[in-house]
């Protein structure tokens, strides 16, 4: 049937011959010219994409963080050109806000729109190793007799063309610093591209927000925009001149006429988009920088797709790492996303949330390396960990043994991990042991077949009967230290700490069936009596907390409030409603002190509900209950809560071309395609 016409409505523009906003599409246009391996490369790129994206975007944002490192190669030949560190920083500071959804305009989305905008969790860091393990800024500076590059020039990317090499573009994002003398703002590299050209390339005049810079794009979002290319996101509008047939391959953008210069007024329809129209306010369109302030979770999911298929290598890239001060190599894990191997692990974040281990309920661990919970009864659920080598020289080799316990805010070590503690069922025991052998500055996964115990089993603990908690130990030498740098005790949150070889997972994903319903074991699994206080938190430095997502309760059995009772147990931040049932007010509720005899436990049946009302977009809520006797922490569990997109107020993309990684075709059956 044929398409009505339709009604165009074209976005305001300025002379384009002042700034030209973006070289991505002219590149690769000149490319699919020239070459046909990149023509048959990008479209392999895009038939993986497409494939992730229909396996696992249904899973939502993922539970960790990704972190890449950055080196920026300022290239100059004026002083003006050669930008100080605090630009650079001031940049940095701009694309963490924006994948993350911290920026301070996100409250400028306009709320049609806000149920769709996402955290992409994705954060960026200057490297502190360069290729050669040598220690760095993360910052190169080459004066170069240059004076500057017009749009199709390419001489800044190598030290034979007057700028800088690239460093492995396997390991980092390379972002070249530069002046352009016919107004380009900005390239960047899609997956596919030449090596040699892969990374970023940025105006001087349009990098971070500190003079020199110009207005309008003036606050870092050039950048923003050409990481977005290099992690795989096309231009929102699907860059048809207008005639509304193009996609970006994205769901959750609504087809769009045309790109947007000057911010029109809200709502501005064109494609039939009505009644909210364009989607000018994304980072992905040409808005000046003011103007935009939203990824949304289609892009989220697109963007994910790339960084476990074509850009992978990315994650487990140790250009976040300083080069080790040991000599030779040293096998390690990572606790925590901003972990960098030291001896002790000097993190703010909770040390049981460890991306280096994870389960999946199939053998899919490399394709999608985020966790879920384990199902009792799956044909294959397999945990895989992770090893790394910091190191500079040679390999080292080890046995990785793994092992499960029954999740809890107590565990101790090395019971219940040994299989010791039965009562009222088997606490924990080994999953089993490999060999592992590491080259220096590489990373090996290993999978390991599991099969969950019988929740059954756990009937007494309510509704987290099915949840466990994970514990990886490289062993690098013989019994009784094993290889460790601090003796092991019997504190294993110190173990874990202390030793760059043990890491740990106690997180769990609160899923919407049966309500959003979960449960933390308290207690003691030492063989003495313990006082213990009981703290909930919540991440610093995040916008919204799960407390403005929603409300959180818990109920306890009449046994643990007849002891609660007996140990003169004060609330700090928590409602009693009765005996049994309490809400959590707010982060830095408090519980205690309790005291536990030996080896005996409790329960906290926890509820998680949603706001009725508030829009809070595409984030992850974490909630982790920590258990404390007096000042140490012995423990905790991560609760994670993830909100999906709400697309009301959004036209979905229907354009009538799907993009094959090259160029838009018509497509068998074109519909929404499966990207948010």
């Amino acid at each position: 049937m044929a398409r009505p016409p339709r009604k165009r409505s074209v976005p305001v523009k300025r002379d384009e011959t002042q700034r030209y906003r973006c070289g991505t599409m002219e590149e690769h246009r000149r490319l699919i010219r020239l070459d046909p391996e990149y023509r048959w490369r990008r479209r392999q790129i895009e038939q993986e994409t497409r494939e992730w994206i229909r396996l696992y975007a249904d899973e939502g944002l993922r539970t960790g963080l990704i972190r890449i490192p950055v080196v920026v190669h300022v290239i100059w030949n004026t002083a003006a050109q050669n930008i100080s560190d605090a630009k650079i920083q001031s940049q940095l500071d701009v694309i963490n806000a924006d994948f993350r959804r911290l920026n301070a305009d996100a409250t400028s989305t306009p709320a049609a729109f806000t149920g769709v905008a996402a955290d992409a969790r994705i954060e960026f860091a200057l490297a502190v190793r360069d290729p050669n393990c040598a220690a760095t800024t993360g910052i190169t500076r080459t004066q170069t007799t240059v004076s500057g590059w017009t749009r199709t020039q390419t001489g800044m990317l190598s030290a034979a063309g007057g700028g800088h090499d690239p460093w492995d573009v396997t390991k980092y994002l390379n972002i070249w610093v530069c002046n352009y003398t016919d107004g380009l703002l900005g390239k960047g590299s899609f997956p596919g591209m030449p090596a040699a050209e892969q990374g970023v390339r940025c105006h001087y005049r349009a990098f971070g927000t500190i003079a020199p810079v110009d207005t309008p794009y003036h606050l870092g979002r050039t950048l923003t925009h050409e990481i977005g290319h290099y992690l795989n996101l096309l231009h929102i509008w699907g860059d048809d001149n207008g005639l509304c047939t193009g996609s970006d391959e994205v769901d959750d953008t609504p087809n769009q006429a045309d790109k947007t210069f000057t911010p029109p007024a809200f709502p501005h329809v064109s494609c039939m988009n009505g009644p909210n129209g364009d989607m000018f306010m994304n980072f992905m369109d040409y808005t000046d920088d003011a103007g935009m302030n939203l990824f949304t979770a289609g892009q989220s999911a697109r963007m994910d797709g790339i960084l476990h298929t074509v850009r992978a290598s990315l994650l487990a890239s140790d250009g976040l790492v300083p080069p080790a001060a040991v000599t030779g190599s040293d096998l390690w894990s990572k606790d925590v996303s901003d972990d960098v191997g030291a001896e002790p692990d000097a993190s703010a974040q909770p040390m049981y949330i460890s991306d280096d281990i994870w389960v999946r309920n199939g053998t899919d661990g490399i394709a999608n390396q985020d966790h879920q919970n384990p199902e009792y009864g799956s044909p294959a659920t397999n945990v895989y960990v992770r090893v790394r080598n910091r190191g500079c020289t040679g390999s080292a080799s080890g046995t990785v043994r793994l092992y499960w316990a029954k999740a809890s805010t107590g565990l101790s070590w090395p019971a219940p991990w040994d299989g010791s503690v039965t009562s009222p069922a088997l606490m924990g025991s080994a999953i089993g042991s490999q060999p592992v052998s590491v080259s220096a500055g590489d990373d090996e996964i290993l999978e390991f077949p599991w099969s969950p115990p019988n929740p059954a089993d756990y009937a007494s603990f309510g509704a987290d009967a099915g949840h466990f908690c994970l514990l990886s130990r490289i062993e690098t030498g013989p019994a009784p230290g094993f290889g460790m740098t601090v003796a092991e005790t019997s504190d294993l949150y110190a173990n874990v700490q202390n030793n760059n070889n043990i890491v740990w997972k106690n997180i769990t994903v609160v899923g919407e069936e049966g309500g959003r319903v979960s449960a933390a074991i308290i207690g003691n699994f030492g063989d003495k009596p313990q006082k213990a206080q009981l703290v909930f938190v919540t991440p610093k430095g995040e916008p919204y907390s799960i407390f403005d997502w929603g409300q959180v309760w818990f109920e306890i059995t009449r046994e643990t409030a007849q002891a609660w009772k007996k140990s003169d147990t004060k609330l700090h931040r928590v409602k009693r409603f009765d005996d049994t049932t309490y809400r959590v007010l707010g982060p830095g509720a408090s519980i205690g002190p309790i005291t536990f005899g030996a080896r005996k436990f409790g329960v906290l049946r926890l509820r998680f509900a949603p706001s009725a009302t508030k829009r809070l977009g595409v984030r992850i809520f974490t909630l982790d209950l920590q258990q404390f006797a007096g000042d140490r922490l012995i423990g905790g569990q991560r609760f994670v809560v993830k909100t999906k997109p709400d697309p009301r107020g959004v036209h979905l993309d229907l354009s009538t071309m799907v993009f094959d990684g090259v160029t838009w075709t018509k497509g068998p059956g074109k519909g929404p395609c499966r990207c948010g």
